[in-house]
């Protein structure tokens, strides 16, 4: 956006700001975070501070830099207003979608800033990751809530700390646990009980889609074909005791065991094509044709090494498996 086309939008930015700056508490808070958005929003790749004020005019760097580093508000009423207004703006069939989102770095001393998968390039590089859920529709999304992922060497580094100014309240937390906790936020803010999804990277794991059940959350997540579930209510006795000598069967056998994800899916496409309604697919670009059939979430190993199945075994999990054979699966609950 240029300068003439921000000057335009003028009316509309300040009525939009109005009541977020309201949150920050000062003056010169709300002042120079209407600066910051309007330097965000101008053209110019980097978004650094002298850059910002530089767009904008304004020769006192050093109080943009003060409100950005140093200020101390809180964050979560912000947030708390953006989505309650995202949410009044968009259909009720949003869903809410775990994400991240990596910005590139090239040296060492941003906050969080590690050599790690970043998405935005598609390889491990040096890079922030932050953490974020957003509300999404057909037609678009708009993010909620989002956090900083702080990997390990950042948190548990007291110096590093010290010289970004880490709160000391502010723990190692798994991207897992900030996907919970933003989760959490947004359910108070009363944006209600929506459908999550999420990639193989939170799907994976059995302890965040039973977070998902307990909070009561249908979801729809992407695993790996390697991903092991029941494709029926799994018997939780002990096994059938076997004929002749030997001492009794601690395990089921093994055809008793959950098959992979994969191959329940290779079983679904072998016997044809069929939509969630019932109907015939038919392989229209719009319409990817789907194959589907009920699986149960598999649980870690138990410690005689046998495997149990998901303490929310009485809701089943269904897994949608695309036709065009990609190399991960889908279990939704």
């Amino acid at each position: 956006m240029d300068s003439r086309a921000l000057a335009s939008a003028d009316r509309r930015l300040q009525a939009f700001l109005a009541d977020k700056v309201a949150l920050l508490g000062r003056t010169e808070r709300r002042q120079w975070a209407e600066v910051y958005v309007r330097g965000l929003l101008m053209e110019g790749q980097r978004k650094s501070i002298e850059p910002i004020a530089a767009r904008v005019g304004e020769t006192d760097g050093q109080g943009l830099q003060q409100f950005v580093n140093q200020s101390p508000w809180a964050w979560e009423p912000l947030q708390e207003v953006l989505a309650v207004q995202m949410m009044d703006r968009l259909l009720p069939e949003a869903v809410l979608i775990v994400d991240e989102t990596s910005f590139p770095k090239q040296g060492a001393h941003s906050v969080g800033v590690a050599r790690q998968y970043c998405g935005a390039l598609g390889k491990t590089a040096n890079c922030q990751v932050a953490v974020s859920v957003h509300l999404g529709t057909d037609s678009g999304c708009v993010p909620l809530s989002w956090e900083l992922y702080l990997p390990a060497e950042w948190t548990d580094d007291a110096q590093r700390r010290k010289e970004v100014g880490i709160p000391d309240e502010i723990r190692y937390r798994t991207k897992n646990e900030l996907a919970l906790q933003a989760l959490d936020r947004i359910l108070g803010w009363g944006i209600g009980h929506r459908v999550v999804l999420a990639d193989s990277g939170y799907g994976n794991s059995f302890d965040f889609r039973e977070a998902l059940c307990q909070r009561g959350l249908p979801y729809c997540v992407q695993v790996e074909p390697t991903t092991k579930a029941w494709t029926h209510s799994p018997d939780q006795g002990p096994p059938p005791r076997t004929r002749g000598p030997g001492r009794p069967r601690k395990r089921a056998p093994i055809e008793e065991l959950p098959r992979s994800s994969r191959a329940g899916r290779d079983r679904a496409l072998a016997a044809g094509w069929e939509l969630a309604d019932g109907s015939l697919a038919r392989r229209q670009p719009w319409c990817p044709p789907f194959a589907l059939c009920t699986l149960r979430g598999l649980a870690r190993p138990s410690l005689d090494g046998a495997p149990q199945a998901s303490r929310s075994r009485d809701r089943p999990l269904d897994r949608v498996a695309r036709g065009s054979c990609q190399p991960d699966e889908v279990l939704a609950g």
